[in-house]
């Protein structure tokens, strides 16, 4: 038996590579508002809603129900399924429950049909029937829901086809397996408690809706939940043991979603959406190294189409996909993108496309377009949050760094050297880039560095901030680094390694800064203020990764950094592959925010990759 206080922390997923996904905790209790057997994209991949929470489901034997589930409310587990659960497995494609009864076993299995908005669950009992009771809604995955007027019914298509609707629209079909006895019942369940939200001060009480139980005929039964297009077939796939490399890889393409207008890349599970900064960061792991090119350079197009005086944007609109344009750093990782995308295909007739998009782009970003100005060659802004440190609440910014940011800078270099390259490849004349990157090199070094590696931004006073962040290993770890002295470069990467190093990532901020906060959680304000402060960021890695390999002369010294992911590794191992969005910064590391982040996966994989070839 797995201690009951213990299921509600353990939390498995399974993405349908549509946007949508499955997800709950290893005993069954829905723990979040974002835990449901099938979350679907009604905008594909945005505004994404929870249709099926869950079965109640029972055994039935001698005449006595004996429960598989478990559900917390207000002050109790009822029923207690935990009880009789023996073992718990999962990949990134199943998760099996294994019961005991004494006089029978259970086997309870549920499949995600990858492609498509669609699951499976099957029961095989060695005695006995099962009784199965859906537990609808239909609501967006943010937030719970209590029962007002919602009139959910049912049409029985065929003797194995259950349309649900909900006031009169059918938003998911059930096909039924085997043989079964279908009993009306039409009951509110209320009071639903979401312990982990309830932990982050969000709403976590919600009712749900049983329009009626299936119960098996025999011992075995299988039933079939989708919306829109049903599944070619609903056979398994099969999983052979991965080596970690295969297993990072795999569970990748899961972040990799086909949209109505496209492909995209959700940024993480469960709760973030397609963020343009995540996508053009996550390229180069989650599809270039596999030879996914195509996919690539589709997304790269889709996003230039929506260019708005240089920027490209930052996030959608969940209900009409509608962009916003608010990072200043977006475009120029798309740049570094394409830049790393032709390296992978030397296709030059995708650089030849996209070239006046990145003329386009250094263009505004040259002469600035109300946000971004250029003063003395560098890139400042105004507004925020507009970096990756975009935490906010009620209105307060946590690290506005407003002004000029250092890895804004170094991406800004990095974009012009770009142009440079793609010029000289496409027979076109670079020499306008390199003066321009020459300039910009010689006001970054006056402006940002000082005696403990870089400034993290200079404000619109020209004050610098001398917090120690990891923005500064951005320039020197960009293909084209801003910093080209090594001896500076060195400096850089050793105070990055000696207050920001840890097991699982750099931390966000050096330990002793009044702003430190290490530890994620608590209600939104606590946790947003600490958020950039403190806790220890996966991503990271792979720029910390590509830094060692550009300094370091010791391949000996690279080959050892093998260590450094072995917290890493074991985590993804763990979680069916995925890696976590952030970890605290003092033991145990404790992984919080997403349980499933784009750029965790992608950039992993992508440092592990480059260090196997050293």
């Amino acid at each position: 038996m797995i201690p009951v206080d213990q299921c509600e922390d353990k939390e498995w997923i399974l993405p349908t590579r549509t946007g949508g996904y499955a997800s709950s905790t290893i005993c069954g209790i829905n723990a979040r508002t974002y835990h449901g057997y099938l979350i679907i994209p009604l905008n594909p991949p945005h505004f994404r809603f929870l249709v099926l929470s869950k079965f109640d489901d029972f055994l039935i034997l001698n005449h006595e129900e004996y429960p598989l589930s478990t559900n917390h409310y207000p002050g109790a587990y009822y029923p207690e399924g935990y009880k009789y659960l023996v073992k718990f497995e999962k990949n990134n494609s199943k998760v099996i429950w294994y019961y005991n009864f004494g006089y029978s076993e259970v086997k309870k299995l549920l499949l995600v049909h990858k492609g498509y908005n669609a699951i499976t669950v099957n029961y095989n009992a060695t005695k006995g029937r099962v009784k199965i009771c859906p537990f609808i809604t239909f609501r967006s995955h943010h937030i719970a829901k209590k029962a007002q007027n919602e009139f959910f019914t049912y049409d029985v298509i065929s003797p194995n086809h259950i349309d649900i609707l909900f006031e009169g629209k059918k938003i998911l079909n059930l096909e039924i397996d085997e043989k079964f006895e279908l009993i009306n019942t039409g009951y509110w369940y209320y009071n639903f408690l979401y312990k982990l939200d309830q932990e982050l001060g969000n709403n976590y009480i919600e009712d749900l809706y049983n329009p009626f139980c299936i119960v098996s005929l025999a011992n075995r039964i299988s039933v079939h939940a989708y919306v829109g297009e049903k599944p070619k077939s609903y056979t398994e796939e099969e999983h052979h043991h991965m080596d970690i490399l295969k297993l990072l890889s795999t569970a990748g393409k899961d972040f990799v979603v086909k949209g109505k207008d496209g492909w995209a890349i959700i940024a993480g599970y469960h709760w973030f959406d397609e963020w343009g900064r995540d996508t053009f960061i996550s390229l180069e792991g989650l599809l270039l190294i596999d030879g996914q090119f195509t996919i690539a350079e589709d997304i790269i197009f889709r996003y230039l189409k929506m260019k708005n005086k240089g920027m490209l944007p930052n996030n959608f609109l969940n209900y009409s996909g509608e962009p916003i344009y608010r990072g200043v750093d977006v475009s120029l990782w798309a740049i570094n993108a394409i830049y790393k995308t032709y390296l992978y295909s030397r296709d030059k007739n995708f650089i030849s496309k996209t070239y006046q998009d990145i003329l386009e782009i250094i263009d505004w970003y040259s002469k600035g377009n109300g946000i971004i100005f250029n003063i003395d060659n560098l890139i400042f802004h105004k507004g925020s949050p507009r970096t990756w440190m975009d935490a906010s609440y009620d209105g307060k910014v946590v690290t506005p760094r407003e002004g000029a940011a250092v890895e804004i800078n170094a991406l800004w270099y990095n974009a012009v050297k770009i142009a440079e390259y793609i010029s000289k490849e496409l027979g076109e004349n670079s020499d306008e880039f390199a003066e321009k990157a020459e300039k910009i090199r010689n006001s970054f070094v006056k402006k940002f560095v000082y005696e403990n590696g870089l400034y993290d931004y200079i404000d619109w006073d020209m004050k610098p901030d001398a917090s120690i962040r990891p923005n500064q290993i951005f320039a020197i770890a960009l293909p084209f680094s801003v910093i080209d002295n090594k001896l500076m470069a060195s400096k850089i990467l050793s105070v990055v390694e000696s207050k920001l190093l840890r097991p699982y990532g750099l931390s966000s901020l050096a330990r002793g800064d009044p702003k430190y906060k290490p530890v994620y959680k608590g209600d939104r304000k606590s946790r947003d203020e600490a958020y950039h402060n403190g806790p220890i960021w996966p991503w990271l890695l792979g720029s910390y990764v590509d830094a060692k390999i550009k300094i370091e002369n010791n391949p000996i010294e690279i080959k050892l950094l093998i260590e450094q992911f072995k917290p890493l590794i074991t985590h993804a191992i763990e979680n069916q592959g995925y890696i976590s969005e952030i970890f605290d910064d003092i033991p145990p590391y404790k992984p919080r925010g997403c349980i499933a982040q784009a750029w965790s996966n992608a950039e992993v994989y992508r440092a592990l990759v480059a260090i196997s070839k050293i």
